[in-house]
């Protein structure tokens, strides 16, 4: 069903300086920036009287070419300060490849940037995969590493979760890792954390990781809204976003709306956005991406 990833989107508090920090920081490219409104995003979100300040950005690593969306919501406005933690379900971020996540850590640093730790290295016998978490400046984590990149989801049961994405997205179960020790403490801050990973792929090395903390755990609903600050969305490209609606539909799957067109975006793409089991909202989107 799923081609593979089209976007990671977070909601921002402040566009022009999110893209600064994104751009100016992370190195990505601006590709494009907009407004979004009228009849089709209030339709798309839900949301009556939808109005956004958009734009899209790029970067390039070894094994290819990878988008994030910041929105910024001018209405409804939503909650303008972003509080999870790892842990907590509403906590989803972007992973980014570096070369030298040690190099990049410290020139980043230089730059005012901030971390939620050093770099560390969860499993000893792979010293290759050190990590650090990045913050935005509304707070929200971006991972660093040397992977491929992925995306990742705090959720609160590993099984429902796998579920979803292996029995109704189509996503296969890479493995399931159980993660624990002094690198994780210090990477995430958390003492005592042991947490079960599930890593779901497309046909393609792209994934998504489902983290689990049994210990300790976060909050069990997000509560946020579609417009809040640190609300984050994973856009997958399928073929026939029509079809997979029904497909999806048919599996009892919670949609927002119909599938729709976005005047602001690309001429032909159309779109819908789900709501997983986590809460987390996904979506589906075929035509042009740019």
């Amino acid at each position: 069903m799923l081609k593979g990833f089209a976007y990671h989107g977070v909601n921002v508090s402040d566009l022009e300086r999110s893209v600064a920090f994104y751009r100016d920081l992370l190195h990505m490219k601006v590709e494009e920036t907009y407004e979004a409104a009228g009849d089709a995003l209030a339709q798309a979100t839900g949301l009556p009287g939808a109005r956004q300040k958009v734009a899209m950005l790029g970067y390039t690593d070894t094994s290819g070419y990878h988008r994030l969306k910041l929105v910024q919501w001018l209405a409804p406005e939503g909650k303008q300060r972003f509080e999870a933690r790892l842990n907590d379900l509403g906590a989803s971020h972007a992973d980014y490849c570096v070369e030298q996540v040690k190099q990049e850590y410290e020139a980043l640093l230089a730059q005012g940037a901030r971390f939620i730790s050093p770099p560390v290295v969860p499993f000893p016998e792979r010293p290759e995969r050190s990590f650090t978490y990045l913050l935005d400046p509304d707070g929200i984590v971006s991972e660093l590493h040397r992977r491929n990149p992925h995306h990742a989801h705090a959720v609160s049961d590993l099984d429902t979760a796998v579920a979803f994405y292996r029995d109704v997205l189509e996503m296969k179960l890479d493995c399931i890792l159980e993660i624990r020790g002094k690198g994780i403490e210090q990477g995430t801050g958390f003492s005592g954390v042991y947490l079960h990973s599930g890593h779901m792929v497309i046909d393609t090395e792209e994934y998504v990781e489902l983290h689990h903390y049994v210990t300790p755990a976060g909050k069990r609903s997000s509560g946020m809204k579609l417009c809040d600050v640190g609300r984050t969305h994973v856009a997958f490209d399928v073929d026939d976003v029509q079809k997979s609606y029904q497909d999806l539909q048919a599996k009892g799957v919670n949609f927002i709306s119909r599938p729709v067109h976005l005047p602001a975006e690309a001429p032909g793409a159309t779109m819908v956005y789900l709501i997983d089991p986590h809460e987390y909202l996904v979506e589906l989107r075929s035509g042009p991406t740019s």
